[in-house]
């Protein structure tokens, strides 16, 4: 009888248990074998009573009955949710109910349960979230805009956008961005627009509106919403005397560092970088900025890890410097002696750097060296012309030139040997040795 069932259980007419049979041992927390004996009624829980009844009821007209569900009480919270039918062999004076285990689909039940719950308080939340979005959006100062950056379609417009704009603010949802500016400045707003959604950093324009009555300055900021990047625009009357000016400001110095003929590059606190201009690009023979984005600027500035390492403990300590003396190696293997410039700032109170990169031609670092050294010893070396040999003259000046690269090695790394032996390219050993070859005085060793 367990073969096909879960559970069998034998009946008298008068529905009294006559025998139980079962394979899972586990059933024994519920008191089955304790059955026997008792009506079958007083098994199950009180709202599971009229189900026996009914049960027995169709038993004593057909065969087999349609299934009832029916549960066996247990300890608290554990009852035996059980599907029986109830047949009757022919001939036979007894009737057998066959169970059906009902317990994986009370677990299912259970937890399609606890997910609905817990997906209405989600529900709740995001629409929590929403009315608060809804009434920041609506109810703030500032003009603004929300487009998709892919149709770049305004998706939603405030009242303040509305206001500036001179529109009905039910007629802005699904009109081209572009539309909103003045013909001569729609090109120039669609490039800028896209340039923010491909490198998707925020950034600043001025253009006329559609009426021609009055300049707009924008900041547009990239956001992600549902998986994808949308645009918020920020409108302000771009007013000559000066009311907005951080738009502007932000869209004139932006023009101006990708315009100069120097390589600009702004990088993190990890001398990440995240910004650089197309000068810099050049420097470095590379193709686009999405190449160098995020990477390290010790790359490619630097003749080892040592001159970027030494350039931003200076920034962090001091906040600007000048003409700090490298190299730049570019992606086809090529070097070029370069000066830097550099300055901290700060972005929405993110520590930034940004450096000013300009090739320097080998004559003029030559040059710059020996001044450096002193004017006694470029005046003595001029007057040695013609006198001795040009095999010693330029013996004479590679030494000058060691020992003055030497000295601002020991500069920049603030005395300490190790740092200076690597920025060099030296062992720390030839650093000793030449150390006491130009008979510069050696510091406390503790520095390294």
């Amino acid at each position: 009888m367990t073969a096909n069932a879960f559970l069998a259980v034998v009946l008298s007419p008068d529905g009294d248990v006559l025998d139980v049979a079962y394979a899972d041992k586990g059933l024994a927390r519920w008191g089955v074998d304790n059955w026997v004996g008792r009506h079958w009624t007083a098994t199950v829980s009180a709202d599971s009573r009229s189900k026996i009844e009914a049960l027995l009821a169709d038993a004593a007209k057909t065969s087999p009955t349609r299934s009832r569900q029916v549960n066996h009480p247990g300890a608290p919270g554990e009852d035996l949710p059980v599907s029986y039918h109830v047949v009757s062999p022919a001939g036979a004076h007894s009737r057998i109910a066959f169970g059906t285990d009902l317990r994986p689909m009370s677990a299912m039940q259970q937890r399609l349960v606890s997910a609905q719950i817990e997906m209405e308080k989600d529900y709740r939340k995001l629409r929590d979230i929403e009315s608060r979005y809804r009434m920041l959006f609506n109810f703030s100062v500032d003009p603004l805009l929300v487009v998709d950056s892919h149709s770049l379609k305004i998706l939603e417009a405030n009242q303040g956008a509305a206001d500036l704009l001179d529109r009905p603010i039910g007629k802005l949802p699904g009109l081209s961005i572009v539309t909103i500016f003045g013909r001569d400045d729609q090109a120039d707003a669609l490039e800028v627009l896209k340039a923010v959604v491909a490198r998707g950093r925020p950034s600043a324009f001025v253009a006329g509106t559609s009426g021609g009555d009055r300049r707009l300055a924008v900041r547009a900021t990239p956001f992600r919403e549902l998986g994808r990047t949308n645009l918020l625009l920020r409108l302000a009357d771009d007013d000559a005397s000066g009311a907005h000016p951080g738009a502007g400001a932000d869209s004139y110095m932006a023009a101006a560092a990708e315009s100069l003929p120097d390589g600009v590059v702004v990088v993190d606190a990890e001398a990440t970088i995240l910004e650089a201009n197309t000068a810099f690009l050049d420097l470095i023979r590379v193709m686009a900025l999405d190449l160098v984005e995020d990477k390290r600027l010790d790359n490619w500035l630097g003749g080892s890890g040592v001159d970027v390492q030494v350039l931003m403990a200076n920034l962090r300590e001091h906040g600007t410097m000048r003409r700090f003396s490298s190299v730049i190696r570019d992606e086809h293997g090529g070097r070029e002696t370069v000066e830097v410039s550099a300055a901290k700032f700060s972005s929405r109170g993110v520590p930034l750097f940004g450096l000013a990169i300009r090739g320097v031609p080998l004559a003029e670092a030559m040059q710059a060296g020996l001044a450096g050294h002193g004017p006694t010893s470029a005046a003595q070396l001029i007057d040695l012309v013609g006198r001795v040999p040009l095999k010693n003259l330029v013996r004479d000046t590679a030494d000058i030139i060691e020992k003055l690269c030497i000295e601002a090695a020991l500069r920049l790394t603030d005395n300490n040997r190790a740092s200076a032996a690597d920025m060099l390219g030296l062992s720390r050993q030839s650093l000793y040795i030449k150390l006491r070859r130009y008979g510069i005085s050696e510091q406390d060793e503790t520095s390294d």
